[in-house]
């Protein structure tokens, strides 16, 4: 599906939060099993951007053994896009945290790498308490797995309504047109 601008208000300006200096965004360093798969992620909102920032950095400063909290640095960039570049890629976006956009992140999340030919996704987020439930979905305790009962009842208690959005770039060719400026600022 290409992008019809009259049905989505394309963002091009848009953050990303993360405890590591980009100076030019590098798809491969994304990690496995991620809601739009393998790549790079950016917020359209700012405050989501810094609420993955210091997830972020609550996690390295956790898993890192033998480092110390000042090891670590916070750090927000906004990106800029270009928006004549979009009109030609291939791009799928979510209008909601529907069964559509479940059935997606389901299926990302459980086949790891980029398991569609999108050039870019834009959708809700799926946050922490999402991680949770969709652990549970797959453990069967909504029901059987992969039926539309189970689905229902992990919708439902996904409080889909407090979702942020994101863009999503899982090719580096992509992330290389698409993206024109990536610059850090203060998030304080």
């Amino acid at each position: 599906m290409r992008l019809n601008s009259m049905c989505h208000n394309f963002k091009t300006t848009l953050y990303h939060g993360t405890v590591s200096e980009i100076q030019q965004v590098d798809v491969s360093l994304g990690r496995e099993r991620k809601d739009f798969g393998k790549g790079f992620y950016m917020a359209v909102s700012r405050k989501q951007a810094v609420g993955m920032m210091h997830k972020k950095y609550r996690e390295v400063v956790r898993r890192s053994k033998g480092k110390q909290e000042q090891d670590f640095s916070e750090r927000l960039y906004e990106i800029r896009l270009n928006e004549a570049v979009i009109s030609a890629l291939d791009v799928k976006i979510f209008e909601s945290a529907d069964t559509e956009w479940l059935d997606f992140v389901l299926m990302c999340r459980e086949k790891g790498g980029i398991p569609h030919d999108y050039d870019v996704v834009i959708g809700p987020t799926a946050d922490d308490d999402t991680a949770l439930c969709l652990k549970t979905y797959w453990d069967g305790l909504y029901g059987k797995v992969g039926s539309d009962a189970a689905k229902r009842i992990l919708l439902n208690n996904l409080e889909t309504d407090n979702l942020g959005i994101q863009y999503y770039i899982g090719k580096q060719e992509v992330a290389d047109r698409l993206i024109v400026d990536i610059k850090a600022i203060d998030w304080r």
